[in-house]
């Protein structure tokens, strides 16, 4: 079980909480949870802190709050089916840990949310003046559990982090990214959705890295023209082994314990609590339908995802005359891919066609250029991914700091050039603003 935040509203949140530090102070999240394939997820979606004047006791080690604004305030997680997590500062601690006195009041309090808001988890949280925060979940048996919080921005943060980590073939590599980099990474749950030219050679770099879990999605089936392009591939693939299968194969040989789910399908709506299971997602998918559900699915759940894509063309003589790489890093806190005009709706209508209407489009003009190969070579796709994989590195272990991340990158093989872009976030989005 995990809970997620924003870094927006977790900043927003402490601010407010360590206003006073001669006493300890409260808050209420408000989140809806999710049964994915990797355990409960539990997306906070409000914050509120506790009114000065809503204290019953207020004191350095103990508080208790007014139940009358404690029932108004958990009153939308009521109406909508929502988990209740409290919070509370423990201004003079180094390190979070639960009181005796939180105990006591968590054995109450937890049992009456279970009652009131039943089939869904609640629990508590504290937190330090340093940033360090401890958290757990209760059941209906009053009986708790310690679990992961992750804060989503411009980067990753993670609490509860496994730091056994002792391996010796990423010895050199934590002398990059540092202890608790590696252990970020040993820890983390990504998924890479489209296994060929760039999907490949991503799934082999994160096993290499050490990721502790690769679930990896692709309906596609090995062709001729992908032994060029896709690492691990074989030419007796060809028509027979699915692209995940070839990269799960590589995974297992490299034989870092690295844990793969393979899926065999193309992404769809169906796969929404898979996604969600993810910490992160890398997008290296070559339809706008694919594109538009991990756009909407990042936004709604909090998951980092990065789009990574090769554009060529060439003339009637087969010359190279326009490239373009990119790597779009999206999620909380940034624009998200439709605003930056990677989301065509006319190629999603057209990618939703039957064969058959398909066809008659193209015969009346409607349809130029669908169904077209195009170009990839195996150097262009290493550029593109090898960049992708270190923005993981960026988001998850902030090996170069956090302060101006790049939200896009773009590149020209032929110019070899590499730029960032900046865009501006739109308020009025329904994806990554307030669709206002």
């Amino acid at each position: 079980m995990k809970i997620r935040i924003t870094e927006h509203v977790w900043h927003e949140l402490c601010a407010d909480l360590f206003k006073q530090k001669a006493v300890e102070s409260a808050g209420i999240l408000l989140g809806e949870s999710i049964q994915t394939p990797n355990g409960v997820i539990i997306t906070m979606r409000h914050a509120v802190v506790i009114p000065d004047d809503a204290y019953l006791i207020r004191k350095l080690d103990q508080i208790s709050i007014d139940p009358v604004v404690l029932n108004r305030i958990t009153k939308p997680a009521r109406d909508k089916g929502w988990s209740v997590f409290t919070i509370h500062t423990h201004p003079m601690a180094k390190e979070a840990w639960f009181s005796r006195a939180d105990d006591i009041g968590d054995s109450r309090l937890m049992p009456s949310f279970h009652c009131q808001i039943p089939g869904v988890p609640h629990g508590s949280i504290v937190v330090t003046n340093g940033g360090d925060v401890a958290a757990r979940v209760f059941d209906e048996n009053a009986d708790s559990k310690e679990i992961c919080l992750q804060i989503i921005g411009k980067s990753i943060v993670i609490s509860k982090l496994n730091m056994d980590n002792n391996e010796a073939w990423f010895v050199r590599q934590k002398l990059a990214l540092g202890e608790a980099g590696q252990a970020k990474l040993r820890n983390l749950r990504v998924g890479v959705v489209g296994l060929g030219g760039i999907g490949s050679l991503i799934s082999m770099q994160l096993a290499h890295l050490g990721v502790g879990k690769l679930v990896l999605i692709d309906g596609d089936i090995v062709e001729a023209s992908n032994i060029s392009r896709i690492v691990g591939a074989w030419k007796k693939d060809v028509g027979k082994s699915a692209k995940v299968d070839v990269a799960a194969r590589y995974i297992e040989y490299l034989g870092l314990s690295s844990q793969i789910e393979s899926y065999p399908e193309y992404l769809s709506a169906q796969h929404e609590s898979l996604i969600a299971s993810c910490d992160i997602v890398l997008s290296c998918v070559d339809t706008h339908s694919a594109r538009a559900i991990l756009n909407r699915l990042s936004y709604k759940y909090y998951v980092p995802v990065i789009d990574l894509g090769t554009v060529f063309r060439v003339d009637e003589m087969g010359t190279m005359v326009s490239d373009a790489g990119r790597v779009v890093t999206i999620g909380p806190g940034r624009p998200c891919l439709g605003c930056w005009g990677h989301i065509d709706s006319n190629a999603i209508r057209i990618e939703s066609l039957s064969p058959e209407e398909l066809e008659n489009e193209i015969y009346d003009g409607y349809v130029q250029g669908a169904n077209v190969a195009q170009p990839s070579v195996i150097s262009f796709n290493t550029y593109v991914a090898g960049a992708g994989v270190t923005e993981l590195l960026r988001l998850v272990t902030g090996f170069a700091g956090m302060d101006n991340p790049p939200n896009r990158l773009a590149f020209s093989f032929r110019d070899g050039t590499v730029r960032r872009n900046s865009l501006a976030g739109n308020p009025k989005c329904s994806i990554c603003g307030k669709g206002d």
